[in-house]
């Protein structure tokens, strides 16, 4: 096992931006200042060189955008210029989250891992690429979530069956391709990996695929039920193909994740619930299965990003 240890000076963007994240539950003034000084210590620290500001700034003003024309009165002009700040928002948080546009570099926490035998190697690292659009969904566009511990726990009671459901058909589809194995065991390496997968991973996905995708499509058209269908299916088939770098059989295994975590989103309407059974399926998968894959099925053992 080989570990990449770092200065505090790399970590401190990476602290603000979880101070950011818990912020959105906290209040606005928080997540948006820690947030704007998260960006500027990564630039300072060289986690974001080049141009990344300028496109983080420019993601931050077409999330602005689509929020203010999504309060405007429903007009035939109003609804293009909505759509059309929504696209925009989709093409820079997408090209952004799949390092599509440079300057976003990944301070490595671990590398080269071998959890058990016959694994992929596997790495934890951190980075801005996905978090900020997560972050930025959460407190501007979509910002429904639980304000209460008490309905944090209702929430998850309603996910609960939708967890076991998920956890079923994602693991037995993945054992099924041959992707992975059961394999119990345990590391203190999941201290590092647990909060690492539920801030960076599972609320960046889970807020752009389900709080966005999924959400803005539902709110289209007047039958909301074929909206609702529509928005869960697209939701859950491009969460799928975001993951292609993996192999198809990774894909395919997210896909099929993907109506999992996209159904918990529909009975809830809270993001809460998507990055609760996202998070639950992962751990599971961490912990009693190979992970991330078997070696030669065409998986990566990359982390956060």
């Amino acid at each position: 096992m080989s570990h990449v240890i770092h200065d505090l000076w790399s970590l401190l963007p990476f602290s603000l931006l979880l101070v950011a994240v818990l912020g959105l539950w906290i209040r606005p003034w928080l997540w948006m200042s820690a947030l704007a000084a998260a960006i500027l210590a990564g630039f300072g620290s060289g986690a974001l060189t080049g141009g990344a500001v300028f496109w983080l700034v420019l993601l931050a003003l077409s999330a602005a955008a689509y929020r203010r024309e999504k309060s405007r009165p429903a007009a035939r002009f109003s609804k293009l210029t909505r759509l059309c700040t929504g696209v925009v928002f989709f093409g820079l948080a997408l090209a952004i989250g799949l390092l599509l546009i440079p300057g976003f570099g990944r301070v490595v926490l671990t590398d080269n891992v071998v959890l058990s035998p016959g694994a992929v190697p596997y790495g934890i690292g951190l980075g801005f690429s996905k978090l900020v659009a997560g972050i930025l969904i959460i407190g501007w566009i979509n910002p429904a979530r639980v304000c209460s511990w008490a309905e944090l726990g209702a929430v998850l009671k309603r996910a609960a069956p939708v967890f076991l459901t998920t956890l079923i058909a994602v693991m037995g589809c993945a054992l099924l391709l041959g992707y992975t194995r059961f394999d119990a065991k345990w590391t203190t390496l999941f201290l590092i990996w647990a909060p690492v997968n539920l801030f960076f991973t599972c609320l960046s996905e889970e807020a752009f695929f389900r709080g966005f995708i999924q959400h803005e499509i539902t709110q289209l058209g007047s039958r909301r039920s074929v909206a609702a269908a529509a928005g869960l299916i697209v939701g859950a088939v491009t969460f799928g193909l975001a993951h292609l770098a993996g192999g198809w059989k990774y894909a395919l295994a997210a896909m099929v994740a993907g109506f999992g975590y996209g159904w918990a989103y529909k009975q809830t309407q809270r993001i809460e619930a998507a990055m609760a059974v996202h998070f639950g399926v992962n751990c599971v998968h961490f912990l009693l299965f190979t992970y991330p894959a078997l070696a030669g099925v065409g998986a990566t053992g990359v982390g956060a990003r």
